[in-house]
């Protein structure tokens, strides 16, 4: 399955994001594939507009995205990253992982440049192709040192927090197996059934911090340092979201249908 207007959508991608490239430099090429997509927000606020048979396209993202300042949840965003790597000619595929919270409910591409493999998550704010041809390695990310850990039998790759006192926190366990495009689409299809969809969801990347915000609670976290905020009321909400790019309209009618600022949600 195709969706309607892909070829659009990737090429509004590469005008407004990446104008030159070359292809004869590919891990070049890839780190600032990788970059580009920093420029869009982590966000499931469009995802409340979405009814379960409605799937956000690369068009719907890149239009969301120039008209509101939105993006999408880590589906839609890998998919759009798979499509724009198939056009620039890259070997690479999208696996499912697992979080504590559900199985198969995240997802990332895994590219191989021949005898590299290299792992993409920008639905977990990793801005960058990981080298995951050893067993073990760690990287530096704006919110924290994280391990990319293999499994003995090299079907999983387990992802861990490491924080300075030693302590491992686990994030998400890769499953290293390719997937259909239907069962791509199942995993996309459930998350519209997680608790996440009670609540909002932005994160952001602001030159060196990220800017996560889950309801009325904003996290400012830099070299794995988190700085916490609380909005309290939906006006100083509302003017947050909109300094980090998004409009306050798309904003409103999300709090609206979760009933924020309403007697039960203040």
């Amino acid at each position: 399955m195709i969706f309607r207007n892909e070829d659009k959508g990737i090429e509004l991608f590469f005008s407004h994001f990446i104008k030159e490239w070359s292809k004869d430099r590919e891990q070049q090429l890839l780190k600032k594939v990788f970059l580009a997509f920093s420029n869009i927000p982590y966000e499931n606020l469009t995802k409340h507009n979405y009814i379960k048979e409605k799937f956000a396209s690369p068009f719907d993202i890149m239009r969301g995205y120039l008209e509101f300042g939105t993006g999408g949840t880590c589906f839609p965003l890998t998919y759009f990253l798979k499509r724009v790597l198939d056009f620039l000619g890259f070997n690479s595929y999208i696996v499912l992982a697992d979080r504590t919270y559900a199985p198969s409910s995240h997802c990332v591409v895994i590219t191989q440049i021949r005898d590299k493999l290299y792992l993409g998550d920008i639905g977990f704010s990793i801005f960058f192709p990981v080298d995951i041809s050893q067993s073990k390695i760690r990287v530096k990310t704006v919110q924290g040192e994280l391990e990319f850990l293999w499994s003995n039998d090299g079907k999983r790759i387990d992802v861990f927090t490491i924080f300075e006192n030693g302590h491992r926190k686990f994030r998400y366990s890769v499953k290293l197996e390719k997937i259909s495009f239907d069962d791509f689409l199942s995993a996309w299809e459930k998350t519209f059934e997680f608790e996440m969809m009670n609540h909002i969801v932005v994160v952001k990347l602001l030159k060196d911090k990220l800017i996560y915000l889950r309801d009325n609670f904003v996290h400012i976290i830099k070299d794995g340092v988190s700085k916490n905020i609380k909005l309290d009321s939906i006006f100083e909400l509302e003017n947050f979201v909109e300094k980090i790019g998004i409009k306050k309209e798309v904003f409103k009618k999300v709090c609206a249908k979760l009933g924020y600022g309403s007697s039960e949600r203040t």
